[in-house]
């Protein structure tokens, strides 16, 4: 059996990925030759790569691409065409565009692998509050949360017994999370947001909201669950 990580189309997810969380403007297409890609993407002043003799910056990186640069258009667009010839370019140009991040959009980038493995799917969000950026991993929905509680090793049995529609039960499961959480070594303000019955059918069951993630913080929790989902043998293709 193939294994799907290994798929152009898996390849080119991943690139996807990289490329949102970098804050480039970008589109990718399917490639004129199996395995690559056809990427079109806007200059970025944080990629110096991006300007000049795009075509040589990137052999420079051992990456082999056909560069059109497109005519200047009345409004800031899409000034480049990258067509990457195979599935190992596209690899490449992502593992070039990670070395760029921030801090902060590195973190986040791990923090949305480490979550899709345990089938959490989302975006992880960057705030900027005052002169910081930090990590936002926003609401967590009754199913999200626990998926969250049982991948950093929370007492399945603790779980078992709450009714998580029930408010005061839900209270506690949110201690239980922070429990948990702080047993990887972070601190982490955990609360329970409950929904009324009135709005359930509108906006859903309670939920979870964990509070904001500094860069470093962002990374533990995102290697805690790597760890423990690894260990317990339930690792999910990431994105």
């Amino acid at each position: 059996m193939t294994n799907s990580l290994t798929t152009p189309m898996a390849t080119a997810r991943a690139l996807k990925l990289v490329l949102e969380y970098a804050g480039l403007d970008f589109e990718v297409e399917e490639g004129p030759a199996p395995g690559g890609c056809r990427l079109r993407l806007a200059p970025s002043v944080v990629h110096p790569w991006t300007h000049g003799d795009v075509q040589a910056h990137l052999l420079a990186e051992g990456i082999t691409a056909e560069v059109e640069h497109l005519a200047p258009a009345p409004r800031p667009g899409h000034g480049l065409v990258l067509t990457l010839p195979s599935e190992q370019e596209v690899q490449d140009l992502g593992r070039l565009l990670e070395t760029r991040l921030t801090e902060a959009q590195n973190s986040a980038l791990q923090l949305h692998r480490a979550l899709a493995r345990i089938g959490v799917e989302r975006r992880v969000e960057i705030q900027d509050v005052g002169s910081r950026s930090v990590i936002d991993l926003g609401m967590f929905d009754t199913a999200a949360a626990a998926l969250l509680y049982r991948s950093l090793s929370g007492d399945e049995s603790v779980l078992r017994a709450l009714d998580l529609v029930d408010w005061h039960d839900h209270e506690r499961f949110a201690r239980e999370l922070e429990r948990a959480i702080a047993a990887t070594g972070q601190v982490l303000s955990v609360e329970s947001v409950p929904t009324c019955g009135h709005c359930r059918g509108r906006r859903g069951g309670n939920r979870i909201h964990l509070d904001y993630l500094n860069a470093d913080d962002a990374l533990l929790l995102a290697d805690a669950l790597r760890r423990n989902t690894a260990s317990a043998g339930s690792v999910r293709p990431s994105s």
